[in-house]
This record gives structure tokens, sequence and C-alpha cells, in this order.
């Protein structure tokens, strides 16, 4: 028991230590405005920065990266400002499918889908992607509700009355 009490005291002092830490970041088109979570309420001069542009990928990461600017108020800076920030995010592939049609149930209850890469995909995209995914009630694969309207006699459906 005593062992247990330990180990939530200290998950309370990491947890309070990271929420002293934070920071509250509001974005918008041109730039990023960051305030520390501690100093939210007493600060009245939070940090606002100017985004750069967005490098290109880094294969070997797969991120890439942009440079925050501090925005000089009246030539003035707040000394808790940081000059420069670098913030990283994933890089997302161009990878455009051209979707396949479904295959109809198998025994294990599933239809499956492959689609094929489109012309101007990134390169580096793997040039086909299978889908699979449960039937429903066991019933074998069945056109849309918009296929049936398509195909049926007609094409306009009324509601009864």
């Amino acid at each position: 028991m005593n062992c247990r009490c330990m180990v939530v005291l200290a998950v309370f002092l990491l947890a309070t230590l990271v929420l002293a830490e934070g920071e509250i970041w509001e974005e918008d088109e041109k730039e990023v405005l960051i305030r520390s979570e501690r100093g939210a309420k007493n600060s009245k001069d939070p940090c606002r920065y100017v985004k750069g542009p967005w490098s290109e990928c880094d294969t070997k990461t797969n991120t890439r990266s942009r440079q925050l600017t501090l925005k000089k108020k009246d030539g003035t800076v707040s000394a808790t400002c940081e000059p420069t920030k670098t913030i990283q995010k994933k890089c997302k592939k161009a990878c455009r499918y051209e979707k396949g049609a479904w295959s109809a149930c198998s025994a294990q209850n599933e239809m499956v889908r492959t689609d094929t890469l489109k012309e101007k995909s990134d390169p580096s995209c793997e040039q086909k992607r299978v889908t699979t995914k449960k039937c429903k009630n066991n019933k074998t694969n069945r056109p849309s509700k918009a296929n049936k309207a398509n195909n049926a006699g007609g094409g306009n459906r009324r509601n009864r009355q």
C-alpha cells in the first residue's frame, strides 16, 4: 500500500510539472499566439509569432518544419518570449486512388476492394491499396441505394401513402 501511495504522488507531481510548463496556442492564417498556461491569467503581453513557410518534406524523417519569428510590438519584446520557434509535423503524402468495385461476400463474411494509384500521385505511394470490410448480416454485396435508383425503371420514386 505504501508503494502505491508513492507512485500516485510521483504521478501527481509529474502531472503538475507538465501542466506548469504547458503552453496555450492560438493560430490563424498569418500568426501564432503563444501564452504559457500558468501565465495566461497574469500575463497581459503574450508572445505573438509570424509563421514562415513550410519546408519541403524530409523523406528520412517524414516531417516538415516551419519557423515562427517573434512579432515585435513597437520595437519591444517581452523578456519571456523566445525570438524564434521551430515547429514540426508529419508530411502528408499526396496518394490519390481510383476506387475499385467491392467483391462479393466471402466465406469469412468479408468484402474486398482494390484501389489503383492515380497518375499524378506521389511516386512513393503504394501502387495498389486493398480495403476489407465486414458484410452486413451475412448477405451478398448489394448495390447502394444510389445505384438502385439509377438502375430502376423510370428513375422517379414515389412515397407510399
